[in-house]
């Protein structure tokens, strides 16, 4: 098991493009950390952290998030971290204890919060706003469902990864040293994208899931009248929403929900009934 200096964790860090800075008073030389990290890139702006590590020495470090979705879970162990002005503790899977599913508009501060002794097996994924922008290209309904979620800023999410994505985790963190690299980084590509799937469903179910407000109904209910009298021929989904006096994520989601299809598969619909 590697130790790994206050310098040399700094220094893995900028070789990896992110910063670690330990709070005031921590020597160059002095041991902070036993165990091993690994990142693995799966594709431009999909990044896999797996770690298995024991904290030597207490206080509290600072790093930086890039933007986009983070994903984490604890295999065993415990750890204590802020995003921003949010503070979550998280305990190993078989506590039930919270998982961390953030979304960041932009760079934010990441603090965490060290104790002599504790340990960890940690997984993360980072999805970059772009990656998904390139991935939903073109599929507007998965994109609508999305675009509410990335407009939030370090909320944390409700999700829980299921037990076939925790066990091929604990072994990816068991079989790390082991494996050989090829192995290595097919499985870990692999979890990654099955870890992605489950982080985009588990957001896009909780978007589907908010009961829509009394005045959504009614801007829902008030666009079916202009469409089905040709009103809202003329118009865009964003003027329609506009005059509705919503916006036009929340109008299409409530449609959606209403009616089980999107404004303009609707529309055509009934313009080719007319």
């Amino acid at each position: 098991m590697q130790v790994f200096t206050c310098a040399e964790l700094m220094t893995a860090a900028h070789a990896l493009g992110g910063q670690v800075d330990f709070d005031a008073g921590m020597a160059d030389a002095t041991s902070v950390l036993a165990g091993w990290q690994q990142v693995h890139a799966v594709d431009d702006g999909v990044v896999l952290y797996l770690s298995r590590s024991r904290d030597m020495v207490g206080g509290s470090s600072h790093n930086r998030l890039a933007p986009g979705i983070t994903a984490g879970f604890l295999v065993d162990g415990e750890a204590d971290v802020a995003i921003g002005r949010h503070r979550l503790r998280l305990e190993g899977a078989q506590r039930r204890m919270p998982t961390m599913l953030v979304h960041l508009r932009e760079e934010d501060s990441f603090r965490r919060h060290w104790q002599a002794g504790r340990q960890e097996g940690k997984v993360s994924l980072h999805l970059s706003d772009d990656w998904l922008r390139r991935q939903l290209d073109g599929d507007v309904t998965d994109r609508e469902r999305l675009a509410r979620v990335c407009r939030s800023h370090a909320d944390n999410h409700a999700w829980r990864p299921g037990a076939p994505l925790l066990q091929r985790a604990t072994r990816l963190l068991q079989d790390a040293p082991q494996a050989l690299p090829l192995v290595r980084r097919l499985q870990q590509e692999s979890f990654a994208l099955e870890l992605a799937a489950d982080v985009l469903q588990a957001l896009s179910q909780e978007d589907e899931a908010r009961p829509l407000s009394a005045h959504l109904q009614r801007c829902v209910s008030r666009l079916q009248q202009w469409l089905e009298s040709g009103e809202a021929d003329a118009l865009s989904i964003t003027q329609m929403a506009r005059q509705l006096g919503t916006n036009a994520v929340d109008l299409q989601r409530g449609f959606q929900h209403c009616h089980g299809q999107s404004i303009a598969h609707h529309q055509r619909q009934l313009r080719l009934e007319r």
